[in-house]
């Protein structure tokens, strides 16, 4: 199918679905909509996109960044009513049946809200399909941390650094998080890095966050390499 972007009333009708999905979890999805030229109008330049299993985050990361290559990242970033119709297109991957059942979360896990700031929408690090493929943008190969979890959940290291963008501006960080945040034995993140409290020193939620808020008064972090950035963080983030 050729991508499309909703105008307002597409949006309006698919959050209609959603409200309705969620009152009735075999609610059937209106795929009627993708390609209703009243509500949608197609992509330029022209991109296809075709039904797959997306079930990591990495699966939709990198077929996205394929597909949409074509188009200026500045417009994909930015297209509410792109991220919205590919939710609605990839809505069994983004919200899956279970016994025939869906659960629909919030909204913006499924509409990519306009934008209330210069470049990002409030929610935009909560958008399930856009999150995927900007954190593959911006960590390149440091994405494991973010890339291995189920493309339908929110998982707490994405959301604790993708709301960040003091973080994410800093050319080094990604690198820096893989070699701090990963337990290569587990093939997984460290435990107890991510929570509601400081859980131990140097965790992610938390120590991270404040020290590169100290660091940043006195240094400047985007011309620093990862083992400059870990020296100056100190013995806290040495987790091992």
């Amino acid at each position: 199918m050729i991508v499309r972007q909703f105008n307002d009333e597409g949006i309006d009708r698919f959050r209609e679905f959603l409200a309705a999905a969620r009152e009735n979890p075999t609610e059937p999805v209106p795929r009627g909509l993708l390609e209703d030229e009243e509500v949608s109008a197609i992509v330029h330049p022209e991109v296809a996109v075709e039904p797959r299993r997306l079930e990591r985050k990495a699966d939709a990361a990198y077929y996205l960044e394929r597909i949409l290559k074509p188009i200026p990242e500045v417009e994909v970033a930015q297209n509410f009513g792109l991220w919205t119709w590919l939710s609605l297109f990839y809505f069994d991957e983004v919200c899956p049946q279970k016994a025939g059942k869906r659960a629909v979360k919030n909204d913006y896990h499924y509409v990519f809200e306009p934008k209330n700031t210069r470049h990002y929408t409030r929610h935009f690090y909560r958008h399930l399909l856009f999150i995927a493929w900007r954190t593959l943008r911006v960590a390149g190969a440091h994405n494991r941390l973010f890339l291995g979890t189920p493309l339908a959940t929110l998982d707490k290291v994405t959301t604790e650094v993708m709301k960040r963008l003091f973080l994410t501006r800093i050319p080094c960080i990604f690198e820096v998080l893989d070699r701090l945040y990963w337990d290569s034995k587990r093939g997984r993140a460290r435990a107890g890095i991510v929570g509601t409290r400081p859980l131990r020193p140097g965790d992610l939620t938390h120590r991270l966050p404040t020290r590169i808020r100290q660091l940043e008064k006195t240094f400047d972090l985007v011309s620093l390499d990862a083992d400059q950035l870990i020296e100056l963080l100190g013995p806290e983030f040495r987790l091992d």
